[in-house]
């Protein structure tokens, strides 16, 4: 089964801001939105991707893997959409 983008750009947030409280500010969900759809998507993969703790997250090597795996598509999507409204 292949990840869903949205699950894929919740990740990017989550990498991004080593915070799933931050990420839902962001995205405007709640960190248990968060944290479900990160579950889904380590599930699918079948690698755990974020090493949680109470008060921060870690990416894993897999983690660090898949971030900078995608981190150029995401920070493209992100430029063309601030582009599109010029």
């Amino acid at each position: 089964m292949q990840p869903d983008l949205n699950a894929l750009a919740v990740f990017a947030l989550v990498a991004e801001e080593r915070s799933f409280r931050a990420a839902a500010d962001r995205t405007g969900v709640t960190r248990s939105a968060v944290s479900q759809t990160m579950k889904r998507l380590e599930e699918t993969l079948g690698i755990a991707l974020v090493q949680r703790t109470t008060r921060s997250v870690s990416l894993t090597e897999a983690g660090e893997r898949l971030y900078s795996g995608i981190a150029p598509a995401i920070a493209d999507m992100r430029a063309a959409m601030e582009t599109t409204g010029d």
